[in-house]
């Protein structure tokens, strides 16, 4: 198999905010846009490693449901059911561009055991070697520490970490992070360069996060805090942007970079 070099390896991470509609459908669009985007680094030589939300949103559309169940158990269910269907989707799009995609179910739980996350980079190292697109939720139907505490935003950071991957690109539906609330203040600024040394988060209005997410802007900054040393970085970025991965890799001004000096 071939050698991975850690410069070339992106973890990607998309909230429900772009995987699901507000209706409790697939945004195809959104996993059409991304799939092609991933097709496209891969064929310049990057390794891309993919975290996904969007199984209990699924859920919900499969059974109907207008609104998030609080019940541990329901939810457990809906993961359950909703991640087979996010991953064909996936699949499907994959596919297109002669692309492989490899479902990995996580729990945070797996990183604090040696043998177990070592098993787990094992096991994504290996599939990205033989050219697949591992495709990493959280291992919700069966964990619930994922569904009470957990976020993929955390998530994605330790696994970038686990694979020392040099590149986390966070998606969301906002351009980055703002001063304040961009949904609630028309005069707020999008910051372009954050270095965590320096930046003083609690003049940061983070609002809230979105009704089939778990997370918001709280829990991408922790993720960077968790993930980042001085020779790697964090992108909080706009998925509903055309091409924005390309933009990020070449560094066009875009989003939000967050480092360490």
């Amino acid at each position: 198999m071939k050698k991975i070099k850690s410069e070339k390896l992106i973890v990607i991470k998309a909230g429900s905010s772009l995987t699901t509609l507000e209706s409790g459908l697939p945004n195809l669009r959104f996993i059409k846009s991304i799939s092609e985007q991933i097709s496209m680094l891969y064929k310049k030589g990057f390794h891309i490693v993919l975290v996904s939300s969007g199984a209990i949103a699924q859920g919900m559309k499969i059974w109907n449901l207008s609104s998030k169940p609080k019940s541990v158990d329901f939810l457990q269910a809906l993961s359950a059911t909703g991640q087979i269907e996010l991953i064909n989707n996936y699949q499907k799009e994959f596919k297109r561009f002669d692309l492989i995609a490899a479902q990995v179910l996580l729990s945070h739980s797996d990183f604090g055991v040696k043998s177990r996350s070592e098993n787990a980079k094992n096991s994504i190292s290996n599939l990205i070697a033989l050219g697949a697109i591992p495709i990493i939720n959280e291992n919700d139907s069966i964990s619930t520490e994922e569904i009470l505490n957990g976020d993929n935003d955390r998530l994605s950071g330790k696994v970038a970490t686990l694979l020392s991957s040099k590149k986390l690109f966070i998606l969301t539906d906002q351009n980055g992070l703002y001063d304040k609330n961009p949904d609630q203040h028309i005069d707020a600024k999008i910051i372009s360069k954050v270095n965590l040394n320096e930046f003083n988060f609690k003049e940061v209005s983070f609002g809230d996060s979105g009704i089939l997410g778990r997370g918001g802007m709280t829990t991408k900054i922790k993720a960077a805090k968790d993930y980042l040393k001085k020779s790697n970085e964090v992108w909080i970025l706009n998925g509903n942007d055309k091409g924005i991965l390309e933009k990020a890799v070449q560094k066009k001004g875009v989003g939000t970079m967050i480092y360490l000096s």
